[in-house]
């Protein structure tokens, strides 16, 4: 965990964090409500802390890939469903310091909240399928939990934001229509949001690892502190205790902070923009099985994380490859240099990185002589029920 304060977003990050909760505090003691110190606090902790990690998670998206893979367009679009919510608090600022709103609802600045939560959707699902949810949807329990795991979010959302916090209203009954729309978008949001986060975390969790884990187990905690703060949100305006600045907001604030945190701590390092670039266009020819099956299982792997793949190949003792002749050649033992290659990939998600490379060795078992293969790809660690 203390690794990830090495990257200096991150850094940067947690400075801005505890930076807030003292601000707060002193907010809180002196008992300020619907000043301008409450909404310039904001203004901090909701609207510059989310930009900056927002558009600091989008630069990074670059490295893994950008839109072309896997991880690259989580951490793209969990970046941009940041700076949604940013520009969101940004729009309620106004209200609050020129218009005098304290709670803008509904107003314009709902139209970016409500555009978090698809962008926050697509991020998760692209983190699911690059951390090994996607190989287990292919099992039964798999397609099980796919069933099962809509409904239990439905309801559990129903429970919590409709039973408890309003108390079985719907909130219907003189409300406008964009009221209504807001009230069933909103928690429906979180709904789906609940959801992701159960059924990627339910079915990867046993085989995700690696370097990245903390900061990814940092990312789902912080969405399940986002649902329960949306749920508290939701109550204190309910019962018109809520203000701008109040503790609520320390929850937003809370939240916030492990998501950026944890996408910004999927920083790799080393690999520069220039390299990046050659790499996204290497397509080497290989001629012999054994060339084949490393490169393949190189090509698949930059599907889910991008130039990164190929950068964590060229480490690897005895695999030589050659950007500027597109040739990629085993000059090493071929058992030895596989089990490396593996070994790397592992060492970034763990055995789902490793499933990556056993699913793509399937196809060339026959092609490859057994004693070139290393026992990791032989064995069969996850299991298919």
């Amino acid at each position: 965990m203390l690794s990830l304060l090495k990257q200096r977003a991150v850094q940067i990050l947690v400075f801005g964090y505890v930076l807030g909760l003292v601000w707060w505090l002193w907010v809180y003691t002196t008992g300020q409500v619907n000043t301008n110190s409450n909404y310039i606090w904001t203004v901090f902790t909701s609207t510059i802390y989310p930009l900056f990690g927002g558009i600091s998670g989008v630069l990074l998206s670059r490295k893994w890939g950008f839109l072309s893979s896997s991880l690259g367009r989580a951490i793209f679009f969990l970046s941009a469903g940041v700076i949604a919510y940013g520009v969101a608090t940004l729009i309620w600022s106004y209200y609050n310091f020129v218009l005098f709103v304290d709670v803008p609802y509904p107003s314009l600045a709902d139209a970016f909240y409500l555009l978090s939560y698809p962008f926050w959707a697509i991020g998760l699902v692209n983190l699911g399928s690059g951390i090994g949810a996607g190989y287990k949807l292919r099992t039964t329990r798999g397609k099980i939990a796919l069933i099962l795991a809509p409904l239990i979010g439905i309801a559990l959302t129903y429970f919590i934001f409709i039973s408890i916090v309003q108390g079985g209203d719907l909130g219907f009954e003189g409300s406008s229509p964009i009221e209504i729309f807001l009230n069933i978008f909103y928690p429906l949001g979180d709904a789906i949001l609940i959801t992701a986060i159960g059924l990627i975390y339910g079915l990867s969790y046993k085989i995700f690892g690696g370097r990245f884990k903390s900061a990814i187990n940092m990312l789902f905690i912080g969405f399940l502190a986002a649902y329960f703060a949306d749920a508290i949100f939701s109550y204190t305006t309910t019962q018109e205790t809520y203000y701008t600045g109040n503790w609520v907001d320390v929850l937003f604030m809370t939240n916030l902070f492990l998501i950026t945190v944890g996408v910004n701590a999927l920083d790799i390092q080393g690999i520069s923009s220039r390299v990046r670039s050659e790499l996204t266009m290497f397509a080497p020819r290989a001629g012999e099985a054994i060339n084949n099956l490393v490169s393949e299982i190189i090509q698949r792997q930059a599907s889910i994380i991008g130039a990164v793949a190929w950068d964590e190949a060229m480490k690897v003792p005895g695999l030589s490859i050659n950007i500027k002749e597109n040739k990629l050649s085993v000059e090493g033992d071929p058992k030895v240099v596989l089990g490396q290659l593996v070994g790397r990939y592992e060492g970034l998600f763990g055995n789902a990185s490793l499933e990556i490379c056993k699913d793509v060795a399937r196809k060339f078992i026959s092609q490859v002589p057994q004693e070139q293969i290393p026992d990791v790809l032989k064995r069969d660690n996850i299991t298919t029920t």
